[in-house]
């Protein structure tokens, strides 16, 4: 809490809760109603939290004057308990209406950023537990949390520690939102997307890649330190590992996509063209059909047809048939089969 030997409560004449929001660097503090502290209901629990609970509650309500309590000490342990006490205060319904006042006179400063153009702020504890940290303060227009500025004086003798040495707990993680949904209508509106800040170099706008931390030529760049941060260097090298096996698979699957194409025409079954017959009523040799479609005959299979059918009669002298099929020694012999069995026919003989 901010508060420092020369600013003891010996010597004032004030009760000691004027006396102690009246110190610098204790703007941000309310006024708590008297009766508010001395209802034990709303004590509860705080006797464990300081030391002489029973003193520091009767120099808090003046029930001991400031000569009985020149020690410290004392002094020190009622700021804190004060503290407390403030922070279970400020979310209630009285509460909440006497920091609505400062809130509306701007006595808790205003917004640091630019863009929010001077909006109130309201303070606000990180922990909920004393001594964990400083008070901050919050903007309700940009939601974000920032250090109070330093409370700065020219006496050295009035020169208390300022808003940053309040402990953050005395004002509590709950107290900004509670405010802000109760008094709704002073919720701002939001930043626009665009209000951002854009750095410009002579009216060009900065590229990310010039951001980046630029490594002298000729050096290596540091290895990742697993002692410090082994997490991060973990995660690295999982996302590394990834990366490569995402690529290796891609590569495989690349490279094995001709081969499934090739080894499903050749295991696909061959078109077989119609059973034909030869001019003496003889069965003629299945011939594979490059085209699927066979139902619509076409000048060129008729064509190669007649060739086929001539190539028979003639023996097979061809080396290769109009349709494509070498006609080879199984051609010959088949050719002079048929002659035999005509030959045999115009003889008289029953074939």
């Amino acid at each position: 809490m901010a508060f420092n030997e020369d600013s003891s409560g010996s010597g004032h004449d004030e009760p000691w809760i004027q006396w102690f929001c009246g110190l610098k660097g204790h703007e941000m503090f309310c006024e708590v109603e008297r009766s508010y502290i001395e209802d034990g209901f709303n004590l509860y629990g705080l006797r464990a939290c300081v030391s002489n609970f029973s003193d520091c509650l009767d120099l808090i309500l003046d029930r001991i004057g400031p000569d009985d309590s020149d020690d410290s000490h004392l002094t020190q342990s009622a700021c804190t308990l004060y503290g407390l006490i403030h922070a279970r205060y400020i979310i209630t319904a009285h509460g909440l209406d006497a920091m609505y006042n400062k809130y509306a006179a701007k006595e808790f400063g205003t917004c640091p950023l630019a863009q929010c153009q001077g909006q109130p702020v309201l303070p606000v504890g990180l922990k909920d537990e004393m001594g964990a940290d400083t008070v901050k303060i919050f903007c309700p227009k940009c939601q974000c949390v920032y250090h109070p500025p330093p409370i700065r004086s020219r006496s050295s003798s009035h020169h208390g520690a300022g808003a940053a040495g309040v402990d953050g707990a005395a004002f509590g993680t709950t107290f900004p939102h509670l405010f802000l949904m109760t008094f709704s209508n002073l919720v701002p509106d939001p930043l626009p997307p665009n209000s951002a800040y854009v750095p410009r170099v002579f009216g060009f706008r900065v590229h990310m890649s010039a951001r980046q931390r630029n490594t002298p030529a000729g050096t290596v760049a540091a290895a990742p330190d697993t002692n410090n941060n082994p997490k991060a260097n973990n995660s690295k090298s999982r996302v590394s590992m990834r990366k490569s096996s995402s690529a290796a698979v891609a590569a495989a699957k690349k490279e094995a996509a001709p081969t499934d194409a090739a080894a499903a025409a050749k295991n696909s079954p061959p078109n077989k063209a119609p059973n034909a017959k030869n001019d003496d009523g003889s069965a003629a040799p299945s011939i594979k059909s490059e085209t699927a479609d066979t139902s619509k005959p076409t000048a060129a299979k008729l064509s190669s047809n007649i060739a086929r059918n001539n190539n028979n009669k003639t023996g097979g002298s061809n080396k290769r048939r109009s349709d494509g099929e070498e006609s080879g020694p199984k051609g010959w012999i088949l050719g002079r089969f048929q002659r035999r069995q005509e030959e045999k026919r115009q003889d008289g003989y029953t074939v």
